[in-house]
């Protein structure tokens, strides 16, 4: 969870905002029985990293198969729940803006699940992750992107106010696509008998051959693109992707 084009928004604020909701908002976002299965078979008995490890959905579960893991995050506040869930000390965490820092590894496997990389909302932090990935990658490692397709998927916020209601608190969703580029500002308004809190987010979105290109540019190449962990084949009707990367040798 990296970024900033706003100096009032930094590479910590998505984590800061969201960490004491995460676990019960966004515990079955994704299918963590097929990223845990997916990702341990490509990292076999390597090192796995984790960009945007957040409160531990999927880290714990890969480190529960006795897979060697780390993970960075930008937000201290995320990774304070992390500590407190994982009571074995398993996983090695850093706190970093995965645009400017990486562990230098080298990894089997680095992945980034549940759009995180766009979590980077300049287009030079996303260059510079992926030169960060390619340089902490190991000679046959992999790097794993899951993202929404900006085309096809429902996942792509537009302009407007969305609202729905959990057990105790009304929340809207506000929402602006910039005109000029693929960033979307959101803020999501939570309203209890306590009060009102404000949890900002913001996303810069690419389509999966702008990413292949990106990736190019950083000598990693496209080597399997699904629609999901499952490896279900990957379609011009699909709304998401997991696409996996290899280093180039020079």
């Amino acid at each position: 969870m990296a970024g900033s084009n706003r100096p009032n928004y930094q590479s910590s604020t998505y984590g800061d905002g969201f960490a004491d909701i995460y676990d019960d908002w966004y515990r079955n976002v994704t299918d963590i029985g097929g990223t845990v299965d997916l990702i341990t078979n490509l990292a076999q008995s390597h090192t796995i990293l984790e960009l945007g490890v957040g409160t531990g959905r999927l880290a714990l579960p890969i480190s529960a198969t006795g897979a060697s893991i780390c993970g960075v995050d930008s937000s201290a506040a995320m990774l304070d729940r992390l500590a407190k869930r994982d009571h074995l000390g398993a996983i090695e965490t850093h706190r970093a803006d995965m645009a400017q820092w990486l562990p230098t590894g080298p990894f089997g496997v680095i992945f980034s699940a549940y759009n995180t990389f766009f979590n980077l909302v300049t287009l030079d932090d996303q260059d510079s992750c992926l030169e960060l990935v390619r340089e902490r990658l190991e000679p046959g490692g992999r790097f794993v992107l899951e993202a929404f397709v900006p085309s096809t998927s429902p996942d792509l916020p537009s302009r407007g106010v969305e609202s729905r209601h959990t057990s105790d608190a009304t929340v809207l969703n506000v929402t602006i696509q910039e005109q000029s580029s693929s960033l979307v500002r959101g803020q999501s308004v939570e309203i209890t008998q306590a009060g009102v809190t404000l949890r900002p987010w913001r996303i810069l979105f690419r389509t999966p051959t702008e990413l292949d290109d990106c990736a190019t540019r950083h000598r990693l190449t496209l080597v399997d693109r699904w629609e999901d962990w499952r490896q279900t084949p990957f379609t011009d009707s699909s709304d998401h992707h997991v696409s996996v990367y290899a280093p180039i040798q020079r």
